[in-house]
């Protein structure tokens, strides 16, 4: 057995260098446990007793809620609006910095945007997007990531044009599912909205919302459906349901 000074590694920047692990068969063991147990498997929802029991779940008695880091982000918008250039390998994107000191990824040849692993990074001008989601310095050894929640991160989601822009994309893959007579199905379309997005389907509770939100995004938009449904899709793009891994 481990004594109480012992460790696998005795710092958390000697982890993944070779050479280092006193008992790299341990590790792979306790990985494969991990990762199949019942307390690692379990969801982020809070019942009154663990939150009286456990309100700051020292016990594991639930997984720690979740926003998605930076690149799965981006990367996530850019599936939503089938936008991903799959393609891996060779140079990084380009990128671009306007007067106002905004920091955008130019597209591909063929108008699409390659994973957020692909980017061009410098100490000076890391993408604006990545940055306002906790991307690490690149001056320092980054051994864990620093997750904030300030203002900016909704400002950058609600008025960022490229993310406005992949809203739209969005909405119009959603037209193509929930519109097979050419009207589009308000049911359907927030059927499809969820399972794109959220990865699951909307409650009953959630479905009725969605249709009156539908409903009422079009009296606004003067019964512009497609300008409804880019709202309504950048409205999802912008909730704690899509960032947050549950």
């Amino acid at each position: 057995m481990l004594g109480e000074s012992d460790a696998l590694v005795r710092t958390a920047s000697q982890k993944n260098r070779a050479g280092l692990l006193t008992h790299p068969y341990l590790m792979s063991g306790l990985a494969y446990q991990d990762s199949t147990s019942r307390t690692y498997r379990q969801s982020s929802r809070i019942s009154s007793q663990q939150r009286d029991l456990d309100p700051q779940n020292r016990m594991l008695s639930r997984m720690p809620l979740r926003r998605m880091n930076a690149e799965a982000l981006r990367d996530s918008l850019l599936v939503l609006a089938g936008k991903l250039d799959r393609s891996g390998g060779g140079p990084p994107d380009t990128i671009n910095v306007d007067r106002n000191g905004l920091v955008s990824v130019n597209a591909t040849a063929k108008g699409n945007w390659r994973r957020s692993v692909y980017l061009q990074y410098r100490r000076t001008e890391v993408p604006s997007m990545m940055a306002t989601f906790d991307y690490p310095e690149m001056g320092p050894n980054c051994l864990s990531r620093n997750v904030s929640t300030v203002s900016l991160q909704p400002l950058m989601l609600m008025n960022n044009r490229h993310v406005r822009e992949l809203a739209r994309a969005f909405a119009e893959r959603v037209v193509n599912l929930a519109s097979p007579e050419g009207h589009l199905n308000s049911e359907k379309a927030v059927q499809a909205i969820y399972r794109l997005a959220i990865s699951r389907n909307p409650t009953a509770e959630e479905s009725k919302l969605g249709v009156r939100i539908l409903a009422k995004l079009q009296t606004e938009w003067r019964a512009d459906s497609k300008a409804a449904l880019e709202t309504y899709c950048h409205t999802i793009l912008n909730s704690a349901t899509f960032l947050y891994v549950d």
